[in-house]
């Protein structure tokens, strides 16, 4: 692995732009990857554990859901059974579905978490924990870099270009791709010089 500059343009031109000057500078055009970086949940992770733009503590919904579900419908049957004289035969069958309906709901939504108070948060959001900030979309170009003065060179001429965003990455550029980009890691960003 090595280690990878990278600065993030809001306009295609720019990006190119940058590129060029990447290449006055001495990078190698195989060593210098450009491609445009999609907004946050957007990366085909739609609907799987790792989307993340999911609701907070929905994957585990289904497991609350059928335990409620299950009990509900125990107390339903119940309840169902002492109101037969009112009900009729079918006060068991219709306790049971309440029941297991009522029940199902609770579990999920005690599963989901419990609302914390008037901002209507619930206890197990991603909204109450510190996160990283997560990545922009726009133009990114990287370039690799094998020394120090490399790395600086790469940061100047981003910075001179207009780059927004500059990160600094550990992975590996081969024929000018990014072969081990993960757009859900948070960049870690190079600090602006005063």
């Amino acid at each position: 692995m090595n280690t990878i500059i990278a600065g993030r343009f809001d306009e295609q031109a720019r990006a190119e732009q940058a590129i060029t000057a990447l290449e006055a500078t001495g990078f190698q055009r195989d060593q210098i990857a450009t491609f445009f970086v999609n907004p946050a949940g957007q990366h085909d992770f739609h609907g799987t554990a790792q989307d993340p733009e999911a609701s907070a503590g929905a994957h585990h919904a289904g497991a609350g859901a059928s335990a409620g579900a299950a009990a509900g419908t125990g107390v339903g049957t119940v309840v169902g059974l002492a109101t037969t004289p009112v009900l009729g035969p079918g006060g068991a069958l219709v306790g049971a579905a309440i029941g297991a309906y009522v029940g199902s709901l609770a579990g999920a939504l005690q599963q989901m978490g419990v609302p914390e108070g008037p901002d209507g948060k619930f206890a197990n959001s991603t909204e109450s924990r510190d996160e990283a900030p997560s990545r922009k979309s726009g133009m990114l170009v990287a370039t690799g870099a094998v020394s120090s003065s490399e790395e600086a060179s790469a940061i100047t001429v981003l910075r001179a270009q207009g780059a927004v965003d500059i990160e600094r990455a550990q992975g590996r550029i081969t024929q000018s791709l990014w072969d081990d980009f993960d757009p859900l890691r948070s960049p870690t960003l190079v600090p602006v010089a005063a």
